[in-house]
């Protein structure tokens, strides 16, 4: 039997207990099955009204049902998290223990983010084309309803820290300069993030260049600040394209390196972050020359492998990446009732 309990908040125990079920998760299928995002939130809290943390345990079979309100008895085997915005169906995602799937805690957890969800209605993420979640959406009747690409490009031509499953990608990528256009070059310098002082326009250029995109383009400064005091930040790795007449953000190209390896190498990985153009730049040839500078600047790290996100259906965005050399490597998959 399965007991889920539904909160705003966790204690410190509790999310060292979900982050260690993560990890553990993650470890044994190859993919993360939280996002970032999440992990913050477990970690950092949220504000009211903006999360639901769900906590599933096997309840002892001599539990009393009619007891309630203590919460799960016994050890965590699952547990969901649902973001939660006015007018909009909840986002969720979850994860189950490797040792404690195939009892119905899975189907247990979506039921209970099916019972909380508003009116609006409930999507659910699953990271990578598990046959587990796919099992699972087909069983519960759910449909695809978004998915996002993840694409990856070999940096080092060696196969030092590959795992041999993917050594057959071929080689180091050959990157061209970033030349930026003659008229961009004009008006536009690129020069590194500098930590409090660009917070304030790289919020505006943000959620202007990703004004239809709901996760990216809603970032506050808070959330900005939570990533500044990650491990991970490295300002010197965070490009942005400023506009020497009025000082105003024209693009940047924020990169990441997971120091796990993200299931690519047994040694540190690049990620482009974000890549984000505002709307009088776009079609400049700005985007690419960003693009280039964050690559070369993983490639001059020594880094392996750099793998990056993006919406399938932004056509324009994968034909890019295509054309530098990416590929496409797994796909992260919204589900959502019929």
């Amino acid at each position: 039997m399965t007991h889920v309990r539904t909160t705003e908040s966790l204690s410190p125990d509790e999310a060292a207990a979900v982050v260690a079920l993560a990890e553990a998760a993650g470890a044994h299928d190859g993919v993360a099955p939280l996002s970032e995002q999440t992990l913050l939130r477990i970690r950092h809290g949220a504000s009211a009204g903006t999360a639901r943390f769900h906590l599933a345990a096997e309840a002892p079979s001599t539990a009393d049902p009619a007891a309630g309100g203590a919460g799960p008895a016994g050890e965590l085997v699952g547990f969901a998290f649902a973001a939660r915005a006015d007018g909009e169906p909840d986002s969720a995602e979850f994860v189950v223990a490797p040792e404690a799937r195939r009892r119905g805690h899975g189907a247990a957890l979506l039921r209970s983010l099916a019972d909380d969800a508003p009116r609006e209605g409930l999507r659910v993420w699953a990271h990578g084309r598990t046959e587990g979640a796919v099992a699972l959406a087909r069983t519960a009747g759910w449909t695809q309803v978004r998915g996002l690409l993840k694409m990856r490009m070999r940096l080092r031509a060696d196969e030092r820290g590959v795992p041999a499953e993917a050594q057959q990608h071929g080689g180091g990528a050959a990157l061209p300069e970033p030349v930026l256009p003659e008229a961009v070059g004009r008006q536009v310098v690129i020069r590194p993030f500098r930590a409090g002082d660009d917070e304030h326009e790289w919020l505006r250029a943000n959620a202007a260049a990703f004004a239809d995109h709901p996760e990216q383009g809603g970032m506050t400064l808070a959330d900005l600040r939570e990533r500044e005091q990650e491990d991970w930040f490295d300002p010197a790795g965070f490009f942005l394209a400023e506009e020497t007449a009025t000082g105003a953000l024209a693009g940047f190209h924020w990169t990441k390196v997971h120091a796990d390896g993200a299931g690519l190498a047994d040694e540190p990985v690049g990620e482009i972050y974000a890549v984000g153009v505002d709307p009088a730049w776009q079609r400049t040839g700005l985007g690419r020359a960003l693009t280039l500078v964050g690559l070369r600047h993983l490639h001059e790290r020594g880094l392996p492998w750099v793998l990056l996100y993006v919406d399938e259906e932004n056509r324009a965005a994968v034909r890019l990446y295509e054309s530098l050399g990416f590929s496409v490597w797994d796909a992260d998959v919204m589900y959502a009732a019929r």
